[in-house]
């Protein structure tokens, strides 16, 4: 490698600093092992100085890199490269485990047997003409509008109260565990309901800046932890992050609590 290759190593990484392109463009581990093998042959003083620059600005590229990470992670964006990763890592069973959870037929086919369909086709004339019956099939009664908290509170259905004071509990509660996982927060010392609970209370003090949530697709994981505004979020940060909560989720949480214990 000669100088001269090592100036366009030094502009290239410029370039993307200042033209905010893909700085993963830039194979970091390729040059690093390159200036690793001709770091010995450098003699004058001023090859080890561009040396030493080039080492400065491939560290600007994988800050760039790390910062490029976390701005798709926080958005959920799901870049090829990090979705092509994610399969590679994952076990053959894994694979057939989310294909299964994912397949969702639009067709499906059975057999019955003919004494199964005369007794569905005597079931369906034993029954009274629709015209007859119909008085038995009221139509349900809808809302017209949406509850909120504030009808909710005029109703005396919910404490205005006893609302702030479980917020106050859960924020508290964050305060003290500090950064943690989100689905160990919320169900972590209950059972399910008393988690959905947890889940629906957490989810004001994301709303209004109280708490941040950092989500990280690759490892599927998602972290929350108090924030150090204790106001309310700005209109232009306010972000709607949907988080899967079921019975089915919980159980495998708590197998994964209790093989670590083991």
């Amino acid at each position: 490698m000669k100088p001269d290759e090592l100036f366009r190593l030094i502009n290239f990484c410029e370039t993307i600093q200042k033209e905010s392109t893909d700085p993963f463009d830039l194979d970091v581990k390729k040059f690093l092992e390159t200036l690793k093998r001709y770091l010995k042959k450098w003699k004058s003083l001023d090859e080890l100085l561009i040396d030493a620059e080039a080492i400065s600005e491939l560290t600007k590229i994988i800050e760039l890199q790390g910062k490029w990470i976390r701005d798709r992670s926080s958005s959920f964006y799901i870049d090829p490269v990090l979705l092509e990763l994610k399969i590679k890592t994952l076990e053959p069973v894994q694979l057939a485990n989310a294909f299964f959870e994912s397949w969702h037929p639009i067709m499906s086919m059975d057999r019955i047997t003919p004494k199964r369909l005369k007794e569905g086709l005597d079931y369906w004339d034993a029954l009274l003409p629709f015209s007859e019956r119909k008085g038995d099939f009221p139509l349900p009664s809808t809302l017209e509008t949406a509850c909120n908290l504030d009808d909710l509170i005029d109703l005396n259905i919910l404490s205005k109260i006893e609302f702030e004071d479980a917020i106050k509990a859960i924020l508290e509660d964050l305060e003290a565990r500090g950064r943690t996982e989100y689905h160990d927060f919320v169900y972590g010392g209950t059972d399910f309901e008393g988690g959905v609970k947890k889940a629906y209370l957490t989810s004001y003090l994301v709303s209004e800046g109280k708490a941040e949530l950092d989500i990280n697709p690759l490892e599927e994981e998602v972290i929350i932890s108090p924030s150090n505004a204790r106001g309310k979020a700005d209109a232009g940060e306010l972000r709607s992050i949907p988080i899967s909560l079921s019975y089915d989720d919980w159980k495998r949480w708590k197998k994964k609590q209790k093989q670590k214990r083991n």
